[in-house]
């Protein structure tokens, strides 16, 4: 892969001021064979022009000399779950922890506060009698390539559930950030009018909680899924 830079559309923001977690790793995701894992290191700057640079069979993202990501080739066991329907991920998603209290209310994917054409609105909630955060996800205009789905914002809708049954599952009262991302897509996402994200907790060490997630279409096929790294930003309500 040649070096080339990137700059993030400040649309696709995450953490106040900086680019969304997922959505970042999903735009690397492409330069790399098979299943692709991504570290972030330091918070990603929207607006500004990245380097992108080929190093040790993987991928470095740099902000000038600061190295921001760094990307790797994994392969990913699927530990998806039986999904729920998209009627019970649209009635979990009305219980989201979000609309009572989030760190990061302009996040594109799961920020109440943001109404615009690039927000995806994903808000997962608690799937009754499981262990999972559920959500229906209808990808709209950008998103969309044709009758697919963009890698970036495949990688960015299974980015946020997880984050959420981390903190949910995990009793995490205060906000956490992503770590480290790895994930498994469908080639092509074929796009539905509505699809299902669902999100769980897989441990707890100290201040990282370590959470997976899954898309599937409407007919419960499954797209996609994901293993993440979050890092509790305080350690209010994290064992360890």
């Amino acid at each position: 892969m040649p070096n080339k830079e990137i700059v993030i559309d400040p649309a696709f923001e995450g953490p106040p001021a900086s680019a969304h977690g997922g959505y970042t790793c999903g735009l690397l995701s492409p330069y790399l064979p098979a299943d692709a894992e991504i570290t972030l290191r330091k918070p990603v700057r929207l607006g500004v022009a990245l380097g992108l640079e080929a190093r040790d069979g993987g991928l470095a993202l740099y902000d000038g000399r600061t190295l921001v990501a760094e990307a790797v080739t994994t392969r990913l066991a699927s530990r998806a779950p039986k999904p729920p329907t998209v009627a019970e991920a649209s009635a979990a998603g009305a219980a989201f922890p979000g609309f009572t209290s989030s760190g990061f209310p302009r996040c594109v994917v799961c920020g109440t506060e943001r109404t615009d054409a690039d927000a995806f609105r994903i808000f997962p909630g608690p799937l009754a009698a499981r262990d999972l955060l559920a959500a229906a996800w209808h990808p709209t205009g950008g998103a969309l390539a044709g009758e697919s789905i963009r890698p970036a914002h495949a990688w960015a809708a299974l980015d946020c559930p997880a984050g959420w049954a981390a903190m949910w599952f995990g009793h995490v009262d205060g906000p956490i950030v992503l770590g480290r991302m790895a994930a498994w897509l469908e080639e092509p996402v074929a796009a539905h009018d509505a699809h299902v994200v669902v999100g769980w907790l897989e441990g707890v060490s100290g201040r990282k909680l370590y959470a997976g997630s899954a898309l599937y279409s409407p007919s419960g096929a499954l797209q996609g899924f994901s293993r993440q790294t979050w890092i509790a930003i305080a350690r209010t309500g994290v064992p360890g």
